[in-house]
């Protein structure tokens, strides 16, 4: 079992709802040409315990949908990045925290 501090599980969390982002936009350009393509979107939320959860949920019909659809994709893949950020320098702030104190 691996735990997680808060600042990690935030990150993870933001990296999770991220991805479910960028699956959506991915659903939806797949579907691009499909008829009756029913298009989703992500609704995100703070959690009580810090962090944010994300789920797929059915989106409007919308004449600039390809275009916004790519715009999501790319704020998906900048808030993936951001939160391996955080991640990776909280793993390097206990590492050398480690290293101190060894």
């Amino acid at each position: 079992m691996t735990v997680l501090s808060p600042a990690s599980s935030i990150a993870a969390s933001g990296m999770r709802a991220a991805a479910v982002g960028m699956q959506a936009a991915a659903h939806n350009v797949a579907n691009l040409a499909t008829a009756d393509h029913q298009r989703q979107g992500v609704a995100m939320a703070a959690s009580a315990a810090g962090g944010v959860s994300a789920r797929v949920v059915a989106a409007g019909q919308d004449p600039a949908a390809p275009v916004a659809d790519l715009v999501d994709a790319l704020g998906a893949r900048q808030m993936f990045q951001a939160n391996a950020a955080v991640l990776q320098r909280h793993h390097d702030t206990i590492g050398r925290l480690l290293d101190v104190i060894a």
